[in-house]
């Protein structure tokens, strides 16, 4: 037992050794030499901007996520064009988290003094590369994360997690969507959209054929989540959501139909929402209770947030200082930044998060964001080709799911900073700050390239037979003494009390319409005696004849 186990470890170290030689000399002819070389222009550039202290504070950090992530990478065999745009990504985004803190730092003086203004920047990279080897890991040696005992331990963290958030959590703005523990502050929806991934493919693509129940659950969960979302004032994430939502019903639904009526009962969902806030806002003027009431003024207070999101963006003029200053401020920085950037910097409100965007815009320029978008789309195809190449329908259901949240949630805040769509108050991946967003978003990258590398595990071949709700015998005891209690639970007997409505519900023409009943009645008996009575004699004429 010893000499196996001493020859097993000592197989896995010579493999180990191996595969890190091979990583090596594999980047020779590899893109990170390039990535390398990106990030030392990155230098030059941030430090003209006047952040090159801290952009050199920052640098080793990246340097050390880029090596170390690549040879890791390479070990596992994952995608190299995924990896590489994450490098890409990553270093727009410290580049352009260093330029403005160096403006912050320049604008309040005083907030430099306390220590190295980089730390927190360095903490998240750090905390998110770890949590992404993790996770990679994690998913690589542990398939029962396919089970459906998984996938139930899955389901109620995450709606554990959204009720606990609307107890405890702390409002920022009118979202409530953070929980504080100690010193620290989690976000807690970027956690259960990661969640809800695990939750549809366990559900979805374990097997070719989901049985009615997964479809039910897949069903039910969505609207719980979008419920806690809506009244977390989450519409953001909650859109996102309902993309991802749509992609697994569209991809691992068997029949296309349920996706086309899936989006028709959504359309009746929104009409009907949106007619109940009208009703609601004429019962509240009016000074009915139907509109003044507790519950109402919660429904209206999200209805307006998202009516308002629509307003101005249609036109942001009409509250330029209020609901459209944001707008109107993206606006202003792009048409400042042109095609190559400018040195003026506008005032831009939350632009290290929501308008990050029209920040990159403002000081890198036109050109320059358009190549980021150009690598944002790369990794969505490179994500497509994956999904398509593997044979494991689970690891496909995953992999879409990662891979259309990540490309979803880039169309969402772009479209909304640049004016194309409503702004929402979700973060750009790799590129806005946010402790747990960029946590989320390394676990979605470590995750697609732990999938697109050798996994031995297959998800479709775990549970195939097997159903979220397990009958055991304590369930179906249950279920017995339900049954035999509804069988003998008294029921009361319509049939007197309909007799007596039937009785006290004559008018005064009472007499009149028994006169009626009687003389159809008579009619009616007439007409049979006559013909039977007509039959006879037809008999005894034929007999007269004869």
């Amino acid at each position: 037992m010893n000499k196996k186990g001493d020859a097993d470890t000592v197989f896995s170290a010579e493999r180990f050794l191996w595969e890190l030689q091979r990583a090596f000399y594999s980047m020779k002819n590899s893109p990170v030499l390039a990535v390398i070389l990106f990030e030392g222009a990155a230098f030059i550039v941030v430090h003209a901007k006047g952040a090159g202290k801290i952009y050199g504070d920052m640098i080793g950090i990246l340097l050390l996520i880029t090596l170390l992530g690549w040879l890791l990478n390479s070990m596992m065999h994952g995608n190299k064009k995924i990896v590489t745009g994450a490098f890409l990504l990553l270093t727009v985004g410290t580049m352009l988290q260093c330029i403005m803190k160096q403006e912050q730092l320049i604008k309040n003086p005083g907030t430099g003094q306390t220590g190295n203004p980089a730390a927190d920047l360095q903490i998240q990279y750090l905390a998110a590369f770890a949590a992404a080897i993790v996770m990679a890991t994690v998913y690589r040696k542990c398939p029962k994360i396919a089970s459906m005992r998984a996938c139930r331990i899955l389901t109620a963290s995450a709606l554990s997690l959204s009720a606990l958030t609307l107890i405890v959590a702390k409002g920022v703005g009118n979202v409530k969507n953070w929980i504080h523990i100690g010193g620290i502050s989690l976000q807690t929806t970027e956690i259960v959209k990661l969640l809800y991934v695990f939750i549809a493919s366990a559900l979805l693509g374990t097997t070719k054929q989901p049985s009615p129940q997964r479809i039910r659950v897949f069903y039910g969960v969505t609207i719980a989540e979008g419920f806690f979302l809506a009244m977390q004032s989450e519409f953001g994430t909650m859109l996102l959501l309902l993309m991802v939502f749509f992609t697994y019903v569209f991809l691992f639904l068997p029949d296309i139909k349920v996706f086309f009526k899936t989006m028709a009962v959504l359309g009746v969902c929104v009409t009907i929402a949106v007619m109940a806030g009208i009703q609601l806002d004429r019962w509240r003027e009016a000074g009915l209770f139907l509109g003044t009431n507790p519950a109402a003024g919660l429904y209206l207070s999200n209805y307006h947030k998202i009516t308002n999101r629509f307003i101005y963006w249609m036109n942001p003029e009409k509250d330029a200082l209020g609901l459209g200053y944001q707008l109107l401020k993206a606006r202003e920085s792009i048409v400042l930044g042109g095609w190559f950037g400018t040195a003026s910097v506008t005032d831009l409100p939350v632009k290290t998060s929501d308008l990050v965007y029209p920040a990159l815009i403002q000081r890198c320029g036109m050109v320059f964001a358009l190549l980021i978008f150009f690598v944002y789309i790369m990794m969505w195809l490179e994500g497509i080709r994956l999904v398509i190449r593997k044979q494991d329908r689970y690891h496909q259901a995953v992999g879409a799911g990662l891979i259309f949240m990540f490309f979803d949630q880039t169309l969402i805040i772009i479209g909304g900073s640049t004016g194309l769509c409503p702004l929402t108050g979700i973060t750009l991946p790799f590129i806005s700050s946010g402790g747990s967003s960029l946590m989320v978003t390394f676990m979605t990258i470590g995750l697609l390239l732990a999938i697109s590398g050798n996994i031995k595990w297959k998800g479709t071949v775990q549970n195939e037979e097997d159903e979220f709700f397990k009958e055991n015998a304590m369930a179906a005891k249950c279920y017995a003494a339900l049954r035999h209690f509804y069988a003998h639970l008294p029921r009361p007997n319509f049939r007197p009390a309909a007799g007596s409505l039937r009785g006290g519900g004559q008018t005064e023409n009472e007499g009149k319409g028994k006169d009626v009943c009687q003389r159809v009645h008579k009619r009616e008996h007439q007409r049979q005696r006559g013909k039977h009575s007509g039959g006879f004699r037809k008999t005894g004429r034929k007999k007269k004849v004869q």
